[in-house]
């Protein structure tokens, strides 16, 4: 196929001697059905690394290698450092005067004479791409690359806008201001570090150079930074300013010792291979005096007694320098010597950690203390119960949510509660922080219908949420004592295929799930429409209702034209049930179930789960289950009447039933009905 470049994700400057808007062009040599990006050359693995707080020396390409070479046991090649200079000096060229010490307390710097601006090489551009960093030329490119490969933040200076050849590190004036190289002007103050000629800042510590300061076409000579800044210092600095760059990242988490003399020496490597200048003699050093070196006393034993596990002796010096750390083995105690690239490592804890993350974790073994004994661990029955619950709700289809414990007291006069009603005594908050979350709620239904509604407004066609949470029920107001904090399940639904029967099925799952059965009686709760809803009855005591909630406190909320179903469990009432912490076993029938479907006429007033509850109680033999599959009006059956569809499940662990054995247990089962209700077979 013919492509472009755009086609399979690079630009023209990724491929050499190609040219924008031209057709993509492979060598003659080219493995025919090869991917295009392994045919160019960017194939590359991304490794995604997250590196901890206490390691900042691994933010680099090389030290990373040297961890990696550690874990496979072979050695790591270190970046080449050799160059040649052609004379004259840099102190010709620039002198550094640094103020204070204690936010800078090492700067380097070098210089470069008749540069020569040019684009890098394609192995520079496309290793910098790899990391997310724009090409520019190759000078800006090689202290992006030193920044990546070595840790070391540089920064590259036009020696024409260093004024009065003098570089000052000081701190800022305040009200003093620098245009950063993304063009936006700062303005500093006292506390935060500048790098200054003679009269004005050039670039701001550890973070952004200035606008004028950066290398341009016509630049010749180029003075090189490489400095250690406080990391404290150049955090605040950088958040004050609204700064950040991939240098003040590396600042912020610590930069050691030793990374400013081989960073710049590598970069002035990378000028002298590229042929990008002429290297000057001399690198200015202005340092405090630090320890090369640090010497942390320890034993084997006491690494034994802080891992827990066995210490070889020989495996721990071998470990100990392949991560660079020399050791002194004096018989008894040993002396390990900590170079200043290591300044995480400093008492005999770190040199344990050390060891153990190479030896092995695995060589800990777990055990117990001295006096400890063993306990069986586990979830209480309230918490098991309440997983239940949830996950018996997500495989019905509903998605759980959770809301806000504080409400507004309006809710009791939206849900038209009675000036009686409990559920009106809410505690109130002190000091709220707005009046729609001055109360604590006493039940979850207003937080739900709220929920639905904002769905709603919001132009979702339909929804299903449960949320398990506490309501707050004071015992008297003002509180003299702590609340009852209930938990409660709430349910909430709308939409296409929503019904009463929906929301009703979704609680009776939640009972089968918790085996207990339950049964219904009309429900006068005044939010709740008169003819679809129910109390939900478990073992004679209520637990919560299921319905649809009123048109007028539908208006309330501004819900119009859109059928709202809820249900409200209390969870502690269920859990109190003896059922729930009891549960039986019935043994399975390996003889085939007998299934009868019966229809009766009814007063259409008489409830159903009364019709059901009759069945049940009646002890009908070999009955084990019994449901309503269709309810029916019509002319013809009659005003004022209805229809039931009831199916029963007929079966014994012993034997199969006969079609007599049957017929009669159906004769006592109308009898039943037609004895209480008056019911007729359709």
């Amino acid at each position: 196929m013919l492509c472009g470049l755009e086609e399979v994700g690079i630009t023209v400057d990724d491929v050499k001697g190609q040219k924008a808007g031209d057709i993509l062009r492979f060598t003659p040599d080219t493995e025919l059905g090869a991917p295009a990006l392994d045919a160019l050359g960017y194939n590359d693995v991304i490794l995604d690394i997250g590196v901890t707080a206490n390691r900042p020396d691994c933010n680099s390409i090389y030290k990373l290698a040297k961890e990696v070479a550690v874990a496979l046991g072979t050695d790591c090649r270190e970046p080449e450092i050799g160059y040649k200079t052609v004379g004259d000096s840099i102190d010709d060229m620039v002198s550094v005067d640094v103020r204070n010490s204690e936010l800078c307390p090492r700067y380097m710097a070098a210089g470069v004479k008749n540069v020569k601006i040019f684009p890098s090489s394609q192995l520079i551009k496309s290793r910098l791409r790899a990391v997310g960093i724009r090409p520019i030329n190759n000078i800006v490119d090689i202290t992006n690359y030193v920044l990546t490969e070595i840790g070391q933040p540089m920064h590259s200076f036009d020696k024409r806008e260093i004024g009065g050849n003098h570089i000052v590190v000081r701190n800022a004036y305040d009200g003093e201001t620098i245009v950063s190289l993304d063009g936006k002007e700062n303005k500093l103050d006292n506390s935060m570090l500048v790098i200054c000629d003679s009269d004005r800042p050039v670039a701001i510590a550890g973070i952004m150079g200035g606008l004028n300061s950066g290398i341009r076409e016509d630049t010749v000579e180029v003075v090189f930074e490489a400095a250690k800044f406080a990391r404290d210092n150049v955090r605040r600095t950088s958040r004050t300013l609204g700064l950040r760059s991939d240098s003040s990242a590396r600042f912020e988490k610590g930069i050691d010792f030793a990374s400013q003399e081989y960073a710049i020496k590598r970069a002035l490597t990378l000028v002298y291979e590229s042929g990008s200048g002429d290297i000057v003699d001399g690198i200015i050093d202005v340092k405090v005096d630090y320890p090369k070196y640090r010497e942390i006393d320890f034993t084997v034993s006491r690494i034994k007694d802080i891992l827990g596990c066995n210490v070889p002796k020989k495996e721990l010096i071998s470990i100990l320098a392949r991560l660079g750390i020399e050791t002194l083995d004096r018989g008894y105690s040993m002396t390990a010597i900590v170079g200043e690239d290591r300044e995480d490592i400093v008492g005999v804890n770190d040199i344990a950690e050390e060891f153990i993350r190479v030896y092995g974790y695995r060589h800990v073994k777990p055990t117990l203390f001295k006096y400890a004994t063993l306990t069986q661990g586990g979830m209480p029955d309230k918490l098991k119960a309440v997983d239940i619950i949830k996950s018996t709700l997500c495989a019905c289809g509903l998605s759980e949510c959770v809301t806000y414990s504080f409400t507004s007291p309006e809710f009791a006069n939206k849900l038209r509660l009675d000036d009686g009603d409990s559920a009106r005594n809410c505690i109130r908050l002190i000091n709220p922080i707005g009046e729609a979350v001055s109360v604590m709620r006493t039940n979850l239904t207003h937080s739900m219908i709220e929920t639905l509604t904002y769905n709603l407004t919001h132009f979702n066609k339909s929804a299903a949420l449960f949320e398990v949470a506490r309501v707050y029920l004071p015992k008297a107001l003002p509180l003299e004592d702590l609340p009852d904090e209930e938990e409660r399940l709430a349910v909430g639904m709308y939409g296409d295929g929503c019904d009463f029967f929906t929301v009703k099925a979704a609680v009776e799952e939640v009972m089968r799930a918790l085996k207990l059965q339950c049964e219904y009686t009309r429900s006068t709760r005044p939010y709740l429409h008169t003819g679809r809803s129910a109390e939900v009855i478990v073992n004679g005591k209520s637990v919560g209702y299921i319905g649809e909630l009123h048109p007028a406190v539908a208006r309330n909320y501004g819900i119009d034209n859109t059928r709202v179903y809820l249900a409200e469990l209390s969870v502690e009432a269920i859990f109190s049930l003896e059922n729930l912490k009891k549960p039986t076993f019935a043994a399975f029938s390996k003889f085939p179930t007998i299934e009868r479907d019966l229809a009766v006429v009814v007063d259409d007033e008489i409830p159903v789960g009364e019709m059901i509850k009759t069945i049940r109680s009646s002890k009908i033999k070999h009955l084990t289950d019994v449901n309503v599959f269709d309810t029916y009006k019509s002319e013809q059956i009659g005003d004022g009447k209805k229809s039931v569809g009831i199916g029963f499940c007929f079966s014994s662990v012993e034997r199969t039933l006969t079609d007599e054995e049957i017929a009669a247990q159906m004769e006592v089962i109308l009898s039943a009905l037609k004895r209480k209700f008056g019911a007729k077979i359709r």
